[in-house]
């Protein structure tokens, strides 16, 4: 029987609090954009509701990043986590939009620290094996993004029958899939890890580099790998980020309820979560670059085709083919980023990227809410089509000369 080493129960710890910590982050915005409306907050307000939790991001990714390498990528583990934990509570007694949107910003602070450093740990522990472990930290993940928008379908309508605001019972969930991260964490952290190799010791209590902090960001800025890398997570996070505001917008014009908006959002996610693996593992063969364009082919093809769907059967499928897409996409970036890693540098240069992601993520859904609330819901949907094609050029020019682990 293969032994189960300490490298294996740290990607396991990991995944188990990836999952339950982005269950707990996106049923909390799985219905945002209505619970935003409820409030009687305008499209450009519930677009800046949906990027304020991803401000944090642009503002302390890369410095969860370094002080990961610097103190040990644990203390930032747990500490994320915290926030995670105790962020749904401040949901449930919020009466305004601004109110939402700054606990949106709070909450936001929780997967800028988690996610460059849960990624930074995977990377670290995972030897060869960087692509298929980061592959398989992300199906974990990807369970709770598939079950978080069911729940928060299921949840409200369960709340609307027992005659209380339909928010409660959402948010509720969320509390307790954060607290339970949270526990776990804790309880495994609180067994002796050995310190024998130098991936435990960066987990305890980081690496001995005493690069000054400015001088490393302005040279990761200046690394033009890690910089393209970094731009191309921009615009495909701009476009997600986007279109889970703007979906159920688009969803209820077509006259969805909120189970069956959940339903179809979660639908997206069940191939993916199998799939994914092998899309990583394909990318170490074949290439990253091939496959990043294929992802791209197909996701812009499917806001297209949303465009003028008026079928919600076929827009399940859709969206199950933009998940595949998008998984294929996220799976070469992946490897892509940890390619072009800085030695001795991982959890800050992962930083870097979370934060160009989140410049993405941030800009992305109240621009498209702007331009839906001018011409409709349809055409914004078009608009991340547009733009999806254009990083398709994009990619073709910045990757072409770019470290692959095919090469």
């Amino acid at each position: 029987m293969k032994k189960f080493t300490p490298a294996m129960r740290m990607i396991v710890l990991v995944s188990i609090c990836g999952a339950l910590a982005i269950f707990s982050s996106t049923i909390s915005k799985s219905l945002l954009s209505l619970f935003s409306r409820s409030m009687g907050a305008t499209d450009a307000q519930v677009g800046l509701i949906a990027s304020a939790s991803t401000i944090p991001g642009i503002l302390i990714s890369y410095i969860a990043g370094d002080m990961a390498d610097r103190f040990g990528y644990k203390k930032i583990m747990v500490g994320s986590l915290l926030i995670f934990a105790t962020a749904p509570f401040l949901y449930l007694v919020l009466v305004n939009p601004l109110q939402l949107g700054i606990a949106r910003f709070y909450h936001g602070f929780a997967t800028a620290a988690f996610g460059p450093v849960a990624m930074a740990t995977i990377a670290a522990f995972s030897g060869k094996n960087t692509g298929q472990n980061l592959s398989l930290y992300s199906s974990a993940t990807l369970v709770g993004r598939a079950l978080a928008p069911i729940a928060a379908g299921a949840a409200s309508d369960a709340g609307e029958y027992y005659n209380i605001s339909w928010h409660i019972p959402v948010y509720v969930i969320a509390a307790v899939a954060g607290v339970l991260a949270l526990t776990f964490a804790l309880w495994f952290f609180s067994k002796p890890v050995g310190e024998e190799d130098k991936e435990a010791a960066l987990i305890n209590k980081g690496s001995d580099e005493k690069i000054p902090f400015w001088t490393k960001l302005f040279g990761l800025f200046r690394y033009k790998p890690l910089l393209f890398v970094g731009i191309f997570y921009a615009f495909i996070y701009f476009a997600h980020g986007a279109f889970e505001m703007i979906f159920p917008l688009f969803a209820v014009d077509l006259g969805m309820s909120k189970s069956q908006i959940g339903a179809v959002m979660s639908v997206q996610m069940v191939g993916t979560i199998f799939l994914k693996p092998f899309f990583g593992k394909a990318s170490d063969k074949f290439g990253r670059l091939p496959l990043i364009v294929i992802g791209l082919v197909i996701s812009a093809g499917v806001f297209f085709s949303i465009v003028v769907t008026r079928s919600v059967m076929l827009l399940g499928v859709l969206i199950v083919v933009y998940g595949m897409g998008f998984a294929i996409i996220t799976a070469s970036m992946s490897a892509l980023a940890a390619d072009v890693a800085k030695e001795g540098q991982l959890g800050a240069s992962l930083g870097v990227l979370s934060t160009l992601m989140d410049v993405g993520q941030t800009i992305g859904p109240p621009t498209v809410g702007v331009i839906s609330g001018l011409y409709g819901n349809g055409i914004g949907i078009g608009f991340l089509g547009l733009l999806l094609s254009a990083a398709i050029l994009f990619s073709l020019f910045a990757f072409r000369k770019q470290p692959d682990a095919a090469a």
